[in-house]
């Protein structure tokens, strides 16, 4: 109960259970410039497997240039090559995903140009001269 003593329930952001002035606002989502969550799956698997293979690259780089089994370099020439393959497809990804959203975004201000004003079908439809001769 709230405590002007008008009898209605309010939950803990103190609105009223039933709509009164500010609250009668109906709240929509508003509008995202986050790409689809299938382009950002794919942007992380880009990099998860960009940074196996740079991995195993600098692994092999490493194994290679050390003759005798010497584990402790080539497991930072691993680290090290997925580190750096992880970070540059993480950057070239943060671009394609920044131009795909300002992409769609010009993408729909060009379809509401288009849309306004409504164009109207023309009064007189060209005929078919083709059609018309049979």
């Amino acid at each position: 109960m709230s405590g002007r003593g008008d009898g209605k329930r309010r939950d803990r952001f103190g609105t009223s259970s039933t709509p009164t002035g500010v609250y009668d606002a109906v709240l929509t989502a508003a509008p995202t410039a986050l790409p689809s969550v299938f382009a950002r799956i794919v942007a992380f698997a880009a990099i998860v497997v960009s940074a196996v293979c740079g991995g195993l690259v600098g692994y092999a780089i490493s194994a290679f240039e050390c003759s005798r089994g010497c584990v402790g370099p080539s497991l930072a020439g691993a680290a090290i090559g997925a580190l750096a393959a992880a970070v540059g497809v993480a950057a070239v990804a943060a671009l394609v995903l920044r131009s795909m959203s300002e992409w769609a975004d010009q993408a729909s201000v060009t379809h509401r140009r288009r849309r306004w004003p409504l164009r109207r079908p023309p009064a007189n439809p060209p005929i078919d001269d083709k059609a018309a001769q049979q």
